[in-house]
């Protein structure tokens, strides 16, 4: 998880820590941040060579946080403790997040040679949790720089996305990481949501 230091989400996280819940209920897990920051006794954040600011613009007024992530993901593949898993997942620390019902989900995808990743919206991956194997991590890695000129170019200057479209596209449409969607991940006000969803009863959902 990448935490904004001072801001709500520095309580969140030390409230999930204390309690074990969201990415602490994980085998491993990091939270990242642009300083290292003590946020309960026993977890400090690492550090992410980014200043975490970012404006918004695009279609949809999202954040355009695509640099941020590329820190992050640097962060990550440096230290290569993902290659101890079968699967990465970058979780939102406001996002509701529950391992149980992701490592039974899981057991039906398969990675395959070339990687795989779940799209968690029919409208297109969205950011609050983000599910990728081993492999497709690798393939990001080595492929990322790919994807930017691709863009870079088709988009004549840097394309106003998010980084969930950014590597959505990436994986699909350039590196050609296996897409396999899955509606049992996520429910969020951006991805039309059934009524009554913000009662949080659906015990489908990740």
């Amino acid at each position: 998880a990448l935490m904004l230091p001072g801001s709500y989400e520095q309580g969140l996280i030390a409230h999930q820590y204390k309690e074990r819940v969201s990415i602490f209920d994980c085998d491993e897990y990091v939270v990242l941040s642009n300083k290292a920051i003590t946020v309960a006794p026993g977890l400090v954040t690492e550090v992410v060579d980014s200043n975490l600011s970012c404006s918004k613009g695009g279609e949809f007024k999202t954040a355009l946080n695509t640099e941020i992530f590329f820190a992050v993901w640097d962060k990550v593949i440096s230290d290569r403790r993902f290659n101890l898993h079968a699967w990465t997942i970058k979780a939102d620390p406001d996002c509701v997040f529950l391992p149980v019902r992701l490592r039974l989900d899981l057991k039906r995808h398969l990675e395959g040679p070339t990687g795989v990743y779940l799209n968690n919206c029919r409208m297109g991956m969205h950011g609050p949790l983000e599910v990728f194997s081993r492999i497709a991590v690798h393939l990001w890695h080595h492929g990322r720089q790919r994807c930017v000129d691709h863009f870079t170019k088709l988009c004549s200057g840097p394309c106003l996305w998010g980084e969930d479209m950014f590597i959505d596209q990436c994986f699909s449409k350039v590196l050609g990481v296996r897409r396999e969607n899955d509606w049992s991940l996520l429910v969020e006000d951006h991805c039309d949501p059934p009524q009554g969803w913000e009662s949080c009863t659906d015990t489908s959902k990740a």
